[in-house]
């Protein structure tokens, strides 16, 4: 316990069983992203050769002093014809390359972390076991919650994260406020799903409250390191392990604080309770 969070877990990430879990989640999301990457991509392409561009130019000139203006009107067929008439102009050319590797990228990135998410919640069991069998056999293994509640739970963090993109449009269109309200639904639903997931394997709903309450914003700046290190360029392939051991760790470290301040409280109150009424009495006099 004199170790610090992020030491102890680095050390467990790096043994041998943890590396092997981590080849799991990493092989998996390499493999859903490299279907997705290339159905979106047929589909798309698809899309772009049945697609037309109709551009209307307007030119006037003057002859004798009467002004005639002509229209021509240019269709561009297929997206590929598209997409080589936008890269001639400079501005669309800035857009089409924005869109496409500065957009494009941090959605990947994003669908890679709750991918990833979504295959290690299989192996959380497993992963808070050997957590629980190497530091905190002392402790009762502890479990709350069924598939279906976990399930209905997620749905609800889903639809609420839909909800907060709502909201936060406006903010879309502001620099630099952007980036922290683009990001925002998303660690929100990081945070619920990582903990749900966690705690629920780790102690009681009752206990977990209890947590939440004494040191919510502490682990709420832990889940949020989490996922600025998963934003990191391929880390989301391999930290959903990371992430599961430094939560288990602190859902085990924060229910020995909460019992010791519990148990304290409990013993304060004890010896009150002791205490003649005409001893009290004179105490608070």
């Amino acid at each position: 316990m004199n170790e610090t969070l992020l030491s102890i877990s680095i050390r467990d990430f790096f043994s041998k069983r943890m590396l092997q879990f981590t080849l799991i989640p990493f092989l998996g999301t390499i493999l859903l992203m490299y279907t997705l990457f290339f159905g979106i991509a047929d589909a798309g392409i698809d899309s772009l050769r049945e697609s037309t561009l109709q551009i209307e130019q307007h030119q006037q000139t003057q002859h004798n002093g009467v002004v005639e203006t002509q229209h021509e009107t240019t269709t561009v067929e297929g997206g590929l014809a598209i997409l080589r008439f936008l890269m001639e102009h400079t501005v669309t050319s800035w857009l089409v390359s924005f869109i496409v590797f500065t957009v494009g990228g941090f959605i990947t990135f994003i669908f890679a972390i709750f991918i990833a998410l979504i295959i290690i919640g299989f192996l959380t069991p497993y992963i808070v076991k050997e957590i629980h069998r190497r530091h905190y056999s002392h402790l009762p293994l502890e479990h709350h919650g069924s598939i279906l509640g976990v399930l209905l739970a997620s749905l609800k963090h889903v639809l609420i994260m839909l909800l907060l993109f709502l909201v936060l449009t406006p903010l879309y269109f502001v620099p630099l406020l952007n980036l922290v309200a683009f990001n925002l639904p998303f660690y929100y639903l990081f945070h619920k799903l990582y903990l749900l997931d966690v705690a629920s394997e780790t102690t009681t709903k009752e206990r977990f409250k209890l947590i939440m309450a004494f040191h919510g914003g502490q682990v709420r700046m832990t889940t949020l390191g989490l996922y600025l290190l998963s934003l990191l360029p391929f880390a989301a392939y391999i930290t959903p392990v990371f992430n599961i051991i430094v939560l288990t760790h602190s859902m085990f470290r924060k229910t020995v604080e909460v019992e010791a301040h519990h148990e304290s409280v409990t013993a304060a109150k004890s010896a009150t309770d002791k205490i003649p009424n005409g001893s009290q009495d004179a105490l608070s006099s």
